[in-house]
């Protein structure tokens, strides 16, 4: 085990293969909208972005620029209920997702998930896959209204709420690791060490560009990360 204490991981890419989930829910939600579904080349290409729901709502949208945040909740109220339908159903771990929290935990290391996502989903899927105790903090879209924390890759999080939650230090004992442009943004807007989940949705030379600390093919590979 090496000398990172405060593991920060993304969710959709890195820990689940959520993907599935997602294309079939907006192709449902575009579908009830009376707009054309999008198909999953153009659906993988919005996911790798690293956006958070209402950003994805109007990428997709063929008349994004007319669009209301009124008209975007819309969207994307449906989307959500399409979504919790349809999870247990079409997400899955990554193989050895659990045991890598799970060794990270049993090490004494602090794990945080960290995701753009809206927080019910991240919450809900982590109770579903047995995740929610190996785990000490979830942080997304939502989850603490009364801080408006910025979405990643804006290193408020870091800066201003974690950093301070848990009194670090030393930077260069958190490792940030995500799949997509954003997460190694994140990370380096922090001024933290990044892991680029290269198993994910991210693009390889958008990712290789940003230049990750480390890659990992698998999830398992970072329990050996020195």
């Amino acid at each position: 085990m090496n000398n990172f204490n405060y593991y920060l991981f993304d969710y959709d890419g890195t820990i689940c293969n959520t993907f599935p989930t997602i294309h079939f829910a907006m192709s449902r939600t575009f579908d009830k909208s009376g707009l054309p579904a999008p198909d999953e080349s153009t659906m993988l290409g919005i996911v790798s972005k690293g956006g958070g729901l209402h950003d994805t709502i109007r990428h997709l949208h063929p008349d994004a620029s007319r669009l209301s945040f009124d008209d975007v909740e819309v969207i994307a109220a449906i989307y959500r209920q399409e979504y919790q339908a349809c999870e247990t159903r079409l997400t899955v771990l990554f193989e050895g997702a659990a045991e890598v929290l799970k060794q990270l935990k049993q090490a004494g290391k602090t794990v945080i998930v960290l995701s753009n996502k809206g927080i019910g989903a991240v919450e809900r899927s982590l109770k579903a896959l047995n995740l929610s105790e190996l785990t000490d903090l979830v942080i997304a879209d939502g989850a603490f209204p009364d801080l408006a924390l910025k979405a990643k890759p804006d290193p408020m999080i870091y800066k201003e709420f974690l950093s301070q939650q848990y009194n670090i230090k030393n930077k260069q004992e958190v490792l940030m690791t995500g799949d997509t442009h954003a997460d190694i943004l994140f990370a380096n807007n922090a001024g933290i060490p990044s892991c680029w989940a290269a198993y994910g949705y991210g693009v390889k030379e958008t990712c290789e560009a940003l230049k990750p600390t480390y890659t990992i093919l698998e999830i398992s590979e970072i329990i050996n990360i020195k």
